[in-house]
């Protein structure tokens, strides 16, 4: 007798699905030509089939422990070959939207993060904590005995204030990220053993070696075709804040330590020939340039499928603001120092608090906005090769034998799978 399954449609998930970008997920009629047409899906559990059903029967616990949601990069190739226009991509895209508000720690973040009418008390609150920190300034340094601050900006905010409360609240948000992750993890491999798809894993180690290696080549990207162009976007920007963290590290590392980097004194400010200046230039650019394009393929795209949501503006806009503001506020400082003039200081220190209270915003909301997908993609990716998905996908592309784990008996429904 074939096996049964009860489903718990989830009324209320598939309405946030429609909500978050996913409106045409209802003409989907399970022809498979998305599976078919997706260069990504070719493992023992293709995708986005099975998730436009489970998306279509509110089958949140399934969406949400699936980590083929995030090996999709939206490139959108199945929702312009579907024959409905169900536009599987933007489905994906809602249900990943739901999936970092369902992990989000706090619940309440993941919600107001990306909510457009509560981006002003969000942004409040980096401007609060910040003037906050200025006012127990000079008790600090009296208790501590701090040493004078060097540097045009630090005359105002000393690194030692920005460092201890960049430090304290990331670390709170990188808490929050790491209990999340722990859930995500746990929910994959149960839904895996529950579905006997767990197959053979491979090392820990080398899954992520494979993993890290396929986002900084950007592969996968290379294999859409519809939007190829997002690819020179998304890595414009990624190597562009890649060059930017990497200076922000150094500089807390050259504050403590001074090392001297290729023969060069390093202590900071670093000057405009410096090595590590030169780079955080050469970032910011790549940044400001990758937000550009990414904005001017979002307003291509929303002629085309229906856009990007506040999920995916509020992100782009806000990194690219980080850019901007960073950019200025050099510019200012460099006006500032040769003229000697009030008006460019006071121009310069307004513009640095509020590139401060942005790039509070990009990093300590992290988890909460689009861009935890940089942890959540990562850990799917990882988990998708240890599980050995990846592998098989692999094997089946090139024609090889992959050893398949038993699925259900073929009585039960398919795209349960």
């Amino acid at each position: 007798m074939p096996e049964s399954l009860l489903l718990k449609p989830d009324r209320e998930f598939v309405e946030r699905i429609v909500a978050s970008g996913g409106g045409d997920l209802k003409k989907c009629f399970q022809c498979a030509t998305c599976s078919v047409v997706c260069e990504l899906s070719n493992g023992r559990t293709p995708f986005p089939r099975k998730e436009m059903a489970w998306a279509q029967w509110g089958l949140k616990d399934k969406l949400f422990a699936d980590p083929d949601i995030w090996r999709c990069y939206q490139c959108n190739d199945c929702s312009t070959k579907c024959p409905r226009g169900a536009r599987p991509g933007g489905v994906l895209a809602a249900v990943r939207e739901q999936a970092v508000k369902h992990y989000a720690v706090p619940h309440f973040l993941g919600v107001w993060v990306n909510q457009v009418k509560r981006l002003p008390v969000m942004l409040l609150i980096p401007i609060i904590l910040l003037a906050l920190a200025l006012m127990v300034r000079p008790p600090l340094e009296q208790a501590f005995a701090f040493g004078a601050p060097h540097g045009f900006y630090a005359e105002v905010m000393p690194h030692w204030l920005l460092i201890g409360l960049f430090t304290f609240f990331t670390g709170l948000a990188f808490l929050g990220a790491v209990i999340g992750l722990v859930r995500f993890w746990g929910a994959m491999k149960t839904a895996d053993r529950a579905a006997a798809t767990n197959g053979n894993t491979v090392g820990l180690a080398s899954s992520v070696v494979r993993t890290v290696a396929s986002i900084f080549s950007h592969a996968r990207f290379g294999k859409c075709g519809t939007e190829a162009s997002r690819r020179w976007a998304h890595t414009l920007a990624f190597y562009g804040f890649l060059a930017l963290f990497a200076t922000t590290v150094w500089a807390v590392i050259d504050m403590y330590v001074n090392p001297r980097l290729f023969g060069i004194d390093s202590m900071y400010p670093f000057d405009l020939l410096h090595p590590i200046k030169i780079l955080a230039n050469v970032g910011a650019v790549l940044l400001i340039v990758g937000c550009f394009r990414a904005i001017r393929d979002r307003l291509h795209r929303e002629a085309e499928d229906g856009g990007s949501t506040s999920f995916d503006w509020i992100f782009v806009w806000l990194l690219l603001a980080v850019g901007v503001t960073g950019v200025v506020t050099e510019i200012l400082r460099l006006i500032a120092e040769s003229t000697g003039a009030t008006i460019p200081q006071y121009a310069a220190y307004s513009v640095y608090f509020v590139h401060l209270a942005l790039v509070f915003g990009l990093l300590v909301y992290l988890p909460y906005s689009k861009f935890a997908h940089v942890v959540y993609r990562t850990t799917a990716l990882v988990y998708a090769e240890r599980s050995g998905r990846t592998r098989d996908a692999r094997l089946l592309k090139s024609g090889g034998n992959a050893q398949l784990p038993r699925t259900r008996p073929a009585g039960q429904i398919a795209a349960s799978e």
